[in-house]
């Protein structure tokens, strides 16, 4: 971030957050194809990992930790929601 928040700064970060949705996707439907389950358990499964290491590393204080832990849980809930899109699979012209 810039010493005087701004525009760029916001788009800096929705950028990496639209960037972490799309990997998270592609890595879990990778990891799913590979291990023979679904996207949405994959995911189901990075997201407990994740969450879980905030606070194994200490870090954070506490309170930054709980604030990234509901960001997390927003950006996984949107994650998820994209898998059983991608479940569905495409669907041609109707």
């Amino acid at each position: 971030m810039s010493f005087n928040w701004g525009e760029d700064d916001l788009a800096r970060l929705l950028a990496l957050e639209h960037a972490f949705h799309a990997l998270a996707l592609l890595s879990a439907s990778n990891y799913a194809h590979l291990a023979g389950t679904t996207p949405s358990a994959a995911v189901k499964q990075f997201r407990e990992a994740v969450e879980g290491s905030i606070y194994d590393s200490g870090q954070a204080p506490k309170a930054i930790q709980v604030l990234m832990s509901k960001h997390l849980k927003k950006m996984f809930d949107h994650v998820a929601a994209m898998a059983v899109h991608a479940e569905q699979g495409f669907r041609g012209d109707e």
